[in-house]
């Protein structure tokens, strides 16, 4: 969720037609919190975890969620949960069972178009048989849209935005990775640290300033990205260009780069989305560095950052661009994290 989106939000339906904009998809089965401060004008955060379907993952997730709220100052939440009601009912209660010294403006339960509150006792807006909703016409997802926020009919189709490419481009991609890998043989045994690490700046260089990159281009950038330094070296770019541009390079290059080169790449794009407050992203790109390199602890470390709910504001405020000097210096000073790792098997 972009930190400057602003919504007009005063009854259920139009929290509820907010959340897939915020998510950037329709949740099911799922637990979602609204956190607001201390009055309900702003919106702090938006979280989501999926519904517990055992009592210890209940109680683990109740356990996460009020450590979450504690850590963040949130003074105020709405609960939602997306799900039958033998499922969302116990988690509800869970969350609201702790919830001591936090305001709680509402908890709802929505299942097949329709919500329930569990604090509101009046039969008249609150009918046993659920109230009907509606989300697209809504003039809160109008003013969304005009945001220029989506709302994808799933988790999965998010998931599919950063999926390796397939078919005759990914043939085209494999190719190409492997004519680098074969240039950056011939050149270790020549080329010193600070080579790698200028040769890497200026590959993203030239990739922020590209409509589209050629095979080449993305799998050369690809083979560039494992040497550590070269990564921290993209990461100065953050603020020379602006967050959109950050994560159209990045998502680029995590679906079109081959999968054992996915790690760098997805998890530059994890960071950048959790700074500009796009935490679904941030997710997804996590699991997909991870999914390409299990301990690749710049991914951990945003996993780390969207698990317990850091703010954006925790690493928006960081000037990455000066970084530069210091992460020059550590070239100099330790050369081999510079230099490609390829893969092996490449």
């Amino acid at each position: 969720m972009s930190t400057e989106t602003t919504m007009q939000l005063s009854d259920p339906a139009d929290f509820l037609a907010a959340v897939p904009y915020l998510l950037g998809f329709h949740p099911s089965n799922s637990v979602v919190v609204m956190a607001f401060d201390d009055g309900p004008t702003r919106l702090i955060g938006v979280l989501r975890f999926d519904l517990p379907e055992r009592s210890p993952d209940m109680v683990s997730l109740v356990i996460q969620l009020r450590g979450m709220l504690d850590r963040n100052g949130f003074r105020r939440v709405l609960l939602i949960g997306y799900g039958p009601g033998a499922l969302v009912t116990p988690v509800v209660d869970g969350i609201t069972g702790t919830l001591d010294g936090i305001g709680l403006m509402d908890a709802l339960r929505v299942e097949d178009g329709r919500y329930w509150s569990y604090t509101c006792p009046d039969p008249e807006c609150c009918p046993p048989e659920g109230m009907p909703y509606e989300i697209t016409e809504s003039a809160v997802a109008v003013g969304a849209v005009l945001a220029g926020l989506v709302a994808r009919p799933d988790r999965e189709t998010f998931v599919r935005t950063i999926a390796p490419i397939s078919g005759t481009e990914r043939e085209e991609s494999t190719a190409a990775t492997r004519r680098a890998c074969a240039h950056a043989r011939e050149l270790l045994g020549t080329a010193n640290g600070s080579f790698w690490y200028q040769e890497g700046l200026d590959r993203v260089a030239e990739a922020f300033e590209a409509e589209r990159l050629t095979a080449d281009q993305v799998a050369w950038l690809g083979v560039l990205l494992t040497g550590l330094f070269v990564r921290d070296g993209a990461m100065t770019f953050i603020g020379r260009y602006d967050e959109d541009t950050h994560i159209r390079i990045w998502s680029e290059l995590a679906r079109r780069v081959d999968p054992a080169f996915a790690a760098a790449p997805a998890a530059l794009l994890a960071f950048v989305a959790h700074r500009s407050g796009n935490g679904t992203l941030a997710q997804i790109a996590v699991e997909r560095s991870l999914g390409a390199d299990s301990e690749y602890r710049l991914a951990l470390l945003v996993r780390c950052a969207v698990d317990h709910g850091m703010p954006p504001s925790a690493t928006r405020g960081m000037d990455c661009a000066g970084l530069a000097d210091g992460i020059a210096a550590k070239v100099a000073e330790f050369p081999h994290l510079a230099c490609p790792v390829i893969p092996e098997g490449w």
